[in-house]
């Protein structure tokens, strides 16, 4: 098991910044309603808190945990920068898979990785679009599919097949 003792400085701010740029960039994916974007930001730290639970134990999550005053400062500038998020995301997702895969456990990678992709994946069933449930927007769909890649999780596949929309709203996904 690793702890954040075991990774440079760069290397944890990859791993730090990786799920807050991640849910960001699935924000900015598509466009959401004021309600949408609130239940966004809920789905968002429900996500991050039902991760936690799930993947107690680990000292990384851990430390990632312990840095969560850090984690909300970042996302809230994240969120008021409106800088694209999506390339950003992917890049940091890679860079803190190729950390942990180097100085951590199998269980921390693949833990990681499933804590990033569950939250995205909530926050992009959050914004209800068209006051559907569970559906997500296709942009948001390809961006989850890029980011589970970039995290190395296996075949990974968006959560719902019948998405929303029949194009990407941003040209860079």
């Amino acid at each position: 098991m690793s702890t954040r003792a075991d990774y440079t400085v760069e290397e944890w701010e990859a791993i730090r910044r990786t799920p807050s740029q991640a849910v960001v960039a699935v924000e900015q994916a598509s466009k959401s309603s004021f309600l949408g974007r609130r239940r966004e930001r809920k789905a968002t730290e429900k996500g991050f808190k039902q991760a936690i639970e799930q993947f107690s134990g680990l000292e990384l999550l851990e430390a990632i945990v312990a840095a969560s005053e850090e984690e909300g400062r970042l996302i809230d500038a994240l969120r008021a920068s409106d800088e694209p998020m999506i390339d950003t995301a992917i890049e940091s997702a890679r860079a803190a898979r190729r950390a942990i895969n180097a100085k951590g456990s199998r269980e921390e990678a693949e833990a990681f990785a499933n804590a990033v992709i569950q939250t995205c994946e909530r926050v992009a069933e959050a914004s209800g679009e068209r006051g559907e449930d569970r559906t997500i927007s296709h942009a948001e769909g390809l961006l989850l599919k890029r980011i589970g890649e970039a995290l190395g999780i296996a075949g990974y596949e968006p959560p719902n097949v019948n998405w929303v929309g029949l194009a990407p709203v941003r040209k860079d996904l």
